[in-house]
Order: structure tokens, then C-alpha cells, then sequence
């Protein structure tokens, strides 16, 4: 309790502290509120350009308030503006959703008196709140805004909040839709509405590539009825435009990188739909291409979609490229369903696309090495093999997707969580890549658990798979024999909490656990970029 009133008052010292302030410039009130929250006094104003829409649902992530229930107005009550010179940004949140009317193009004036504006550190990025539709006034509308191109590589900081365009952008996976999620728990549109899904989670992304190697995710809301249309995303090379924003989203593991970006609507990006790429395939296996295709296994040949397997230490042949996939843990791999919708028109069913991720099933035990004393040792892995003999370019990036679990709670836990990314050339020590990569379970239903009794959704469960882009050393080039392996980085294991807001990894997987684990692969590629 002592400590309690002590954190209220240094926070209303805080406010008083600056009570006097007055600020007409995004600067100042940058340096008045870094790394704290103030309360602005009465006649602060504020010149500013609207780069968001109020009648966009793609403004916030909406969070989860309960295990059943997502906060759809965090969206609406969400607007950016930025400085007219286009260099600073700030988030607005406004007291109710229907105070926030702000239109891009916009020029408004703020008064933000008796407004508190927080400053966030790591990255610095800065939101008002407390508005209400009568501190803004409209100066002028339709205002064209500051251009601001950059590459991934030279963001920073200072462009949070503010409109950006992204140059020379390509989708990492050209498969698939805006916002590849399984349909049954997002929220209702006119996608969906024939599905009565259950509303529980919102939001998620798509990862984008540039010419210089860089990967930024692009973040869609569920309820925008533009992230699936039955075209798929565009195949080519161009621009993204949006808010640069930072969104950790647990769905997806938690991090989503420093800096992201979120369009209006599919206006935004202006990528053409004619094929190309800044990289050209090294090995890639793509399940995605066809659908219906089967697995082709070096020893056992081509073998029908399912249930059958290759043989024991057998390995999977790409679909464009040269090289092997095989896993060291002894799993049984077929092809099986990828809990995802790509190019599905309304309201066709086809939540689910059956043939198209990499199914692995073992035990969480057959993953880990173990001494003796039952300490952990080391770890089995996935493991792809090419050959960059002959291979130009300016790099490489090792490219994946994958997800946990069968939608089913009794196959959602008990298995590893982290997982990193080793390489190796001609047959030299493996390198860390130096990221960790956290494995979620696909949404499942409320069930009980045998000795752990009622679990609901956990807010830690993936709408769909997650993807990722792990640079690679340009000496990698020119290899006779390249290896990358992608095996889990410590025992830490995912568990069903019986709070569902409660952090989902809470287990470490011993020497004598047993669980059933289901790993499903949608995607895999070493690239060159050009």
C-alpha cells in the first residue's frame, strides 16, 4: 500500500511539474513528455496533418479484454497525426469512438489542454490522450501529406506515427491473402458472417521483404473486408505506404521488430500484380502452390497427401531448387492441413486449406537430448541442406513459417516454445543467428485438460501461422554444402494457464515428459537476393 501512494504521488509530482508548459511545436512537447506522462495546461495547441481515418478499421490492434471478448473500439477511438514538415508523429486517443472524426488530409488544430501526453521509450514514440471531438478544429481538408520514402533499413524513431512509404517491397509469402488466419475465432465481417465465428482474437501480419534485405510486418485488423477477396496478395515488387507503428502482438509471439506498418486500406499498397522478386530461389518447399500435390521423399519417391510418411531418415525434396529437408527428432512427416484462409471468396467454408503445411509428429521428449543426471544436453532439429555453389547476389535470408497443434487444447501445450536459427558451411561449427522465435498453437476450442480440468482460449493462441525472415551472411555465397537448422532454443514449454491472459510458456520439458507434438511447417526457402 506504502509503495502504491508513493508511485501516485511521484506521478501527480510529475503532471504538477509541468503544469505551466505551453508548447505549439511537436518538438517540445516531444522533450517535455520523454520518458514520462504529463498533463498539458490549458492553451497548449497544436498545428497538425491527419494521417489515419476514422472509418479505417485498420487504425489499433484490438485487445483482448476477457477470454471471450475483444475491445473493437481501441481501433476507433485510435488517430495519428504528424508535424506538416512530416517528421514527428503523435498516436491520439480519443475519450469515446465517436469523438474521433479526424479524415486523412486533414490540417487540424489540437487543444490539448488538461490532455495527458505519454513519452515511451525503446523505441520513442509519443500518445495524447483524453480528446474529445470538441478540442479539435478543422483548419482545412484534403491537404496533401509531406512524402516520405524510406527503406526498412533507414527508419527510425522519430518516423513513429507518422505516413511512410515503403519503396521496393514484396510480400515474403506471395500465397495467400492479406491476413492468412484461421476464420473460426476472428471477428465477424462480411468475410465470415456465414461462419458465425466466435470473436475472440483480432489482428495479425503479413511480412514484407525489401531490395536491401530488410523485413518489417504488415499489421491487418479481421474486420477489414479488404484482407481477402480471392486475388491473393500482389506478386510483384513496389510500394507500401501507412502509419509506421510499434505493435507487439502476443499471437504472434510477442515481437513483431521495432517498427511496422499499418495501411488504411488496400489502397496503400501499390505493389503490381505481374510476378517479381529481388531474390531468386536457392530451395524453397511451398506447399501452397498446389493444394492437392503430394510430398516427394528422396528415398520413397512421390507418396499420396496422407496419412502416409516417408521412411525412417528419409528427406523431403523441394518444389523449386536444389536440396533436402529432414528432421533429426524422428518425427513423422506428411503433408496435412494449414489452419488458414488464403484465397477463399465469402463465404465458400474453406477456413482450413488441407495439403498444404509440412506435418511433423513426435513426442516433445523425441526434441531434447538429456545426460545422465537428466540435465538437458542439446536438441534434435529441422534441418535443410543446399548448395550455394554458383549463387550471385548481395545475400541470403533463410524464410519460414510454422505453427503449433492439431485445434485441439489436449495438443496445444507441452511443447517447446523457443526456438532459434544455426547455420553452417562445408561442414564448419554452426552459428547462432542471434534471434529468438517463439512457437504458438493454433486457436482451439474450450475443453478440459485430464488432471488440469476447464482451459479456455489462451491470449497467446496464433490466428494462423507466423512468419519469419532470418538475414544470412553474404559469405555464405558459393558454397558447395549450406546448412541451416531450426531447432528449439531452451526447454521452456507452452502450457494451457488457467487464466487465459497469463503467459502461456510457464513449463520446462524434462527428461521424463511425455505430450504428443504436432508441428506443422507452411513454409521454407533459402533466397538469394539479387
Amino acid at each position: 500500500m506504502k509503495h502504491t501512494i508513493r508511485t501516485a504521488m511521484a506521478a501527480l509530482l510529475c503532471l504538477a511539474a509541468v503544469a505551466g508548459v505551453r508548447a505549439d511545436d511537436f518538438a517540445a512537447l516531444r522533450a517535455e513528455a520523454a520518458g514520462r506522462t504529463v498533463r498539458l495546461a490549458p492553451g497548449t495547441q497544436l498545428e497538425a496533418l491527419v494521417v489515419s481515418d476514422y472509418r479505417s478499421q485498420n487504425m489499433e490492434l484490438n485487445p483482448n479484454v476477457s477470454w471471450d471478448k475483444v475491445d473493437l473500439g481501441e481501433n476507433l477511438r485510435t488517430a495519428y497525426v504528424e508535424s506538416p514538415d512530416g517528421r514527428y508523429g503523435f498516436r491520439l486517443r480519443f475519450a469515446g469512438i465517436y469523438e474521433n472524426r479526424l479524415e486523412r488530409g486533414d490540417r487540424v488544430r489540437l487543444d490539448l489542454g488538461g490532455c495527458s501526453l505519454t513519452g515511451e521509450t525503446d523505441p520513442e514514440r509519443y500518445t495524447v490522450d483524453g480528446l474529445c471531438a470538441a478540442n479539435v478544429e478543422v483548419l482545412e481538408r484534403g491537404v496533401a501529406l509531406p512524402a516520405k520514402e524510406r527503406r526498412i533499413a533507414d527508419l527510425k524513431d522519430e518516423d513513429l506515427y507518422t505516413y511512410v512509404t515503403l519503396a521496393g517491397t514484396e510480400f515474403l509469402s506471395k500465397q495467400g491473402c492479406y491476413a492468412n488466419v484461421f476464420e473460426s475465432c476472428v471477428q465477424r465481417s462480411r468475410l465470415n458472417a456465414f461462419d458465425q465465428p466466435s470473436r475472440r482474437t483480432d489482428g495479425w501480419a503479413s511480412l514484407l521483404k525489401d531490395a536491401d534485405n530488410g523485413s518489417i510486418y504488415m499489421l491487418v485488423n479481421t474486420k477489414c473486408a479488404w484482407r481477402r477477396d480471392g486475388r491473393g496478395v500482389p506478386h510483384g515488387v513496389g510500394a507500401v505506404s501507412g502509419v509506421l507503428v510499434h505493435t507487439p502482438m502476443r499471437r504472434y509471439g510477442g515481437d513483431m521488430g521495432r517498427y511496422a506498418i499499418r495501411p488504411l486500406d488496400e489502397r496503400d499498397i501499390a505493389i503490381p500484380r505481374d510476378t517479381a522478386s529481388s531474390y531468386v530461389v536457392v530451395a524453397e518447399w511451398n506447399w501452397d502452390r498446389n493444394y492437392d500435390g503430394a510430398i516427394r521423399f528422396e528415398k520413397q519417391g512421390y507418396t499420396p497427401r496422407s496419412p502416409k510418411s516417408g521412411v525412417a531418415g528419409d528427406r523431403v525434396l523441394p518444389d523449386a531448387g536444389e536440396g533436402f529437408l529432414s528432421t533429426t527428432s524422428g518425427a513423422r512427416m506428411r503433408l496435412d492441413t494449414e489452419y488458414d484462409t488464403r484465397y477463399a471468396q465469402d463465404g465458400d467454408g474453406k477456413a482450413m486449406r488441407v495439403n498444404a503445411a509440412l506435418r511433423l509428429d513426435s513426442d516433445t521428449r523425441d526434441w531434447f537430448r538429456f545426460d545422465n543426471r537428466g540435465r538437458m544436453s542439446g536438441a534434435e532439429a529441422i534441418v535443410v541442406e543446399t548448395s550455394t555453389e554458383g549463387v550471385e547476389g548481395r545475400g541470403l535470408s533463410f524464410d519460414f513459417s510454422f505453427l503449433a497443434g492439431n485445434h485441439d487444447i489436449n495438443r496445444s501445450w507441452g511443447y517447446p516454445v523457443e526456438w532459434k536459427v544455426e547455420y553452417s558451411a562445408d561442414g564448419l561449427p554452426f552459428i547462432d543467428a542471434g534471434r529468438i522465435f517463439v512457437l504458438r498453437p493454433v486457436v482451439y476450442n474450450d475443453a478440459v485438460i485430464k488432471d488440469l480440468g476447464l482451459r479456455r482460449l489462451s491470449y497467446d493462441a496464433a490466428l494462423g501461422f507466423t512468419e519469419y525472415s532470418v538475414p544470412l551472411p553474404v559469405s555464405l555465397l558459393g558454397r558447395k554444402r549450406l546448412t541451416v537448422r531450426l531447432t528449439p532454443a531452451s526447454a521452456v514449454m507452452a502450457t494451457i494457464p488457467e487464466n487465459p491472459a497469463d503467459d502461456s510458456a510457464g513449463g520446462v520439458v524434462t527428461a521424463d515428459f511425455r505430450q504428443p507434438f504436432v508441428l506443422r511447417l507452411g513454409r521454407v526457402a533459402v533466397r538469394a537476393l539479387r
